[in-house]
């Protein structure tokens, strides 16, 4: 078999240009847009504060910070979704219109249009379970576009799944509190 020198160059070179590109986009895992809070580490309890006033807390936002904004967004919205509740996702609050030149959300002041959560209320639900321990997912959403918000709360969250540039997520857990 003959071997053409100049379809090997071309292959080696093809192939080296998508190793580069592949390296490129692994080399920097942490690149894109990054949510966190300072009241929680990632993975760990949400502050008893945060929670609802059946489990001892004040139903609070909690402050939330990001950073990475890709430069196309115009619009910043949040969710907080339960995946693990009993009748499926539980949606806990959810704030649209958030400028993209925005950085952050304080505790219990959001920035933005409060949309009403599962609950049907606009206004933020604190971790609430019925039992077990559950996980609260803080999505922030990058959107091209402001959106104009319609349906149910599960809906306006997969409109802005679907709609969203990027997204970022922390996520923070809550184990149920038995009444004695």
């Amino acid at each position: 078999m003959k071997i053409d020198k100049l379809g090997v160059v071309c292959g080696g070179l093809a192939l080296v240009a998508a190793l580069a590109g592949c390296s490129a986009g692994s080399a920097s895992p942490a690149a894109g847009l990054k949510v966190s809070s300072p009241a929680f580490a990632e993975g760990a309890a949400i502050p008893e504060k945060y929670v609802c006033s059946a489990q001892g807390g004040q139903d609070i936002s909690p402050p939330l910070a990001w950073s990475d904004v890709p430069e196309s967004a115009r619009e910043l919205a949040i969710v907080v979704d339960d995946p693990d509740a009993p009748g499926g996702s539980y949606i806990h609050w959810i704030v649209t219109g958030i400028p993209a030149s925005e950085t952050s959300v304080s505790e219990g002041d959001p920035v933005g249009k409060v949309m009403p959560g599962s609950d049907g209320k606009p206004a933020y639900a604190g971790p609430c379970p019925p039992g077990g321990t559950h996980h609260y997912h803080f999505i922030l959403y990058a959107l091209r576009d402001p959106i104009t918000p319609a349906g149910d709360a599960g809906a306006v969250h997969q409109h802005l799944k679907d709609t969203a540039i990027t997204s970022a997520t922390t996520i923070a857990t809550w184990t149920a509190v038995r009444p004695s």
